[in-house]
């Protein structure tokens, strides 16, 4: 019994990191893919901006979710494993258990195609509420939105992860229109808009470029269904919407909302400083960065690389500070990232250091893969 629960468990962890957008880095990501033109999709192949790939959007929610900025969503949650636990059936049939299990391993593992084969496999009326689930899930990861909603529209009777987990696929295809019809829809069926429910509409909101809607979503939150919640899913709360306004680059509300959440005794963690961060990025406000950075001790937080990273590409148009970083990140103990690196190489590149530019591409440590580093790496190799 312990290790069937374990393993529903661990299911839940990797479900309740995919309603956080993938981290607080994700923040420049996703305002990257929205400039690049995302339109959601009708067809699998088209469920990822245009140019991107359906590989290509997948291979950089995995490399920012490496960073460790999702790792609070890791946490054992006790409304999550209670929604679990809802679904359990003693008599459920063996295959349709095995079955479940399969599609969740190729969904962690990254083989849709494969997983969406076994579920094919099942007789349609056999497939019930937790392995349509399952399916919902992989879908959202892979970006799939029409054969999500196919799935969607079969599950009866619709479980409260069924709801969050139709409104994360939204969020990933840009469909706030239909993830706010879900999440209605969930209140009009009579299944409870839980903590959970409420975090992942914020982090559609602000997924899809609504940092206002996002801000407004959070503030409805009941106070009743609030203070009943984790001390995690309360974090995972004010985190969600501080990314929404780090997205835009509303450093004041983000530190507003900051602010708030401290005051009612929410404790700060690593995520929350990352999107105040995350916030001063694109604009390079380096100086109010480093305020930020240098509040973590007061607050018990250590900052992690993905903290150090952020701080570092405030600085990226400073590169004998970015150096400097590089050293700090060292003594302190935190191993630099590809991302972090591929932050200093773009400081290298921004100073026209080509010779340092280069001897970062020759050294050993990898550099998170994609167009910025192509772009960088050309940009290098034209340099003196």
């Amino acid at each position: 019994m312990a290790e069937a629960i374990l393993a529903q468990v661990v299911w839940a962890q990797g479900l309740a990191s995919s309603f956080i957008c993938r981290g607080l880095l994700a923040a420049m990501a996703w305002s990257t893919l929205l400039r690049a033109g995302w339109r959601g999709a009708g067809h699998h192949r088209s469920a990822v901006p245009r140019g991107v790939t359906t590989a290509a959007a997948q291979r950089k929610l995995a490399e920012l979710k490496s960073l460790g900025a999702s790792t609070p969503f890791l946490a054992d949650k006790p409304e999550k494993i209670a929604n679990l636990l809802a679904l359990r059936d003693p008599e459920r049939p063996r295959h349709l258990c095995k079955a479940t299990g399969q599609v969740k391993d190729h969904t962690r593992k990254g083989r849709y195609e494969m997983g969406w084969a076994l579920y094919q496999e099942v007789e349609a009326a056999e497939a019930d509420t937790p392995l349509k689930n399952s399916v919902l899930n992989l879908c959202a990861k892979a970006a799939w939105f029409e054969r999500g909603r196919s799935v969607w529209e079969t599950i009866d009777p619709k479980s409260q992860i069924s709801y969050g987990t139709m409104i994360d696929l939204c969020a990933r295809c840009q469909r706030l229109g239909v993830a706010e019809n879900v999440f209605r829809g969930m209140g009009e069926s009579g299944v409870q808009q839980d903590i959970i429910a409420f975090n992942a509409m914020v982090n559609a909101c602000g997924m899809c470029g609504q940092p206002q809607k996002a801000l407004d979503c959070f503030n409805k939150i009941p106070a009743s269904i609030f203070e009943q919640a984790s001390p995690e899913n309360k974090q995972v709360a004010y985190q969600t919407v501080m990314i929404a306004l780090a997205r835009s680059g509303d450093y004041a509300r983000a530190r507003e909302v900051f602010m708030g959440m401290t005051s009612r005794g929410v404790s700060a963690n690593c995520a929350h400083f990352n999107a105040l961060l995350v916030a001063c990025a694109d604009a390079e406000d380096a100086a109010t960065a480093q305020q930020v950075f240098d509040l973590m001790p007061g607050y018990g937080v250590t900052p992690n690389v993905a903290n150090w990273t952020i701080l570092l590409s405030c600085y990226r148009s400073d590169l004998p500070r970015c150096l400097k970083i590089m050293q700090d990140m060292e003594a302190a103990g935190v191993q630099p990232s590809g991302s972090t690196r591929l932050a200093l190489l773009e400081a290298h590149v921004l100073a026209r250091d080509g010779a340092g530019a280069r001897a970062l591409l020759a050294g050993q440590g990898q550099l998170m893969s994609g167009a910025k580093l192509h772009r960088l790496t050309r940009q290098a190799q034209r340099l003196p």
